[in-house]
């Protein structure tokens, strides 16, 4: 009888331990779903808030939530991403990608996702630039990627005005001449100048690998 008995405590604690592991999935689960969906009405109700909001700041709005595809290829095999955008407007004749943001980490473009996301928009649709909108903040950030011959413009600049900085340093007439004479060079072939960097950065890059 003892044994019945203790066989009985037994199995009614293991069903009394699974019951309170359903009710405390069950639970959990009901919290997440009440999260999403207050999450989901805030976003909504930001998104109708931010559209009043570009229109106070003079931003015309062209589409809301369109569909564009990124087509691209791996191994040779074609490949497609769809990317909805949030806006496409225009301000003083000037195509905007805007993307709406909100929560503590997203609306930061120190968010590598949030980058990401614009970068992949800047590169895929053509605009005139790719603004991020913090809700939380009502904060327009206008967003500016530099493309790899845009680096290497600047770095020819930099090279340019440091050459410049040289010549007027060094007292010897020659030099200057020498530096007046590169500065031209560069100058009149900018495109032979780009390749000569390049080259220069990759030799660079390979001695220090």
């Amino acid at each position: 009888m003892n044994e019945q008995f203790f066989s009985n405590v037994i199995f009614i604690l293991i069903i009394g331990i699974l019951l309170f592991f359903i009710v405390k999935f069950k639970l959990s689960e009901r919290s997440k779903k009440r999260a999403r969906k207050k999450r989901f009405e805030r976003g909504l109700k930001l998104e109708t808030a931010a559209e009043d909001f570009l229109r106070k700041k003079g931003f015309n709005i062209l589409s809301s939530q369109e569909i564009y595809f990124h087509n691209y290829l791996v191994n040779g095999h074609k490949k497609q991403n769809k990317l909805i955008v949030d806006y496409i407007t225009e301000k003083s004749g000037k195509k905007y990608i805007i993307e709406v943001k909100s929560g503590k980490k997203a609306i930061s473009l120190d968010d590598k996702n949030s980058r990401r996301q614009l970068l992949e928009y800047d590169l895929v649709i053509e605009n005139d630039g790719v603004i991020l909108l913090d809700m939380e903040n009502e904060n327009l950030q206008f967003v500016n990627f530099q493309s790899k011959e845009e680096q290497q413009e600047y770095k020819i600049r930099e090279i340019i005005i440091l050459v410049a900085i040289i010549g007027i340093v060094i007292p010897f007439w020659k030099v200057k001449g020498l530096i007046a004479v590169i500065l031209i060079i560069i100058w009149k072939f900018p495109v032979k100048a780009k390749k000569v960097l390049k080259t220069f950065y990759t030799f660079k890059f390979r001695k220090n690998k």
